[in-house]
């Protein structure tokens, strides 16, 4: 993957934002994370080295990240919205339980290669693909057994 930083800064040249300081860090800090994560949990964690980011300015960052392609937003059925690192021009798919709100990743290539094989076939040029799978995992459904 090309480096974040540069990909965000191309993003930022050509719709006319500048890469400050704080956003610089806002990026440093979210591609150190591993996993899903909230806003809210993220501004808490990055409070914690830099106190002085406003909200605005992370949802602003964050919003402009996804624009980048850098981030990929994960919307579960009651409401909760996450994010997680993306690669621009690579998709990656989500089983969401609706239980208890695990979010699983779809890894394999058919999968990919099957949506642009359908989407060739019906003549439909894909710009951006978000496929998320809700229904209830298997932790969830064990404990509803008798």
């Amino acid at each position: 993957m090309k480096n974040p930083h540069k990909v965000f800064e191309e993003y930022l040249d050509t719709h006319e934002g500048r890469y400050t300081t704080q956003k610089r860090a806002i990026v440093e800090e979210i591609f150190k994370i591993k996993t899903h994560f909230e806003v809210e949990s993220f501004i808490d964690r990055l409070r914690v080295d830099h106190s002085r980011f406003s909200r605005a300015t992370v949802y602003r960052t964050i919003k402009q990240l996804l624009d980048a392609g850098l981030l990929q937003k994960i919307s579960t059925r009651d409401g909760k919205v996450y994010y997680e690192k993306g690669v621009p021009d690579k998709h990656h798919d989500h089983i969401i339980c609706n239980t208890c709100g695990r979010i699983l990743e779809i890894k394999e290539d058919f999968v990919e290669r099957y949506l642009a094989d359908y989407c060739e076939k019906i003549g439909f040029v894909t710009e951006y693909r978000s496929l998320h799978i809700y229904g209830q995992c298997n932790k969830c459904t064990k404990k509803q057994k008798p």
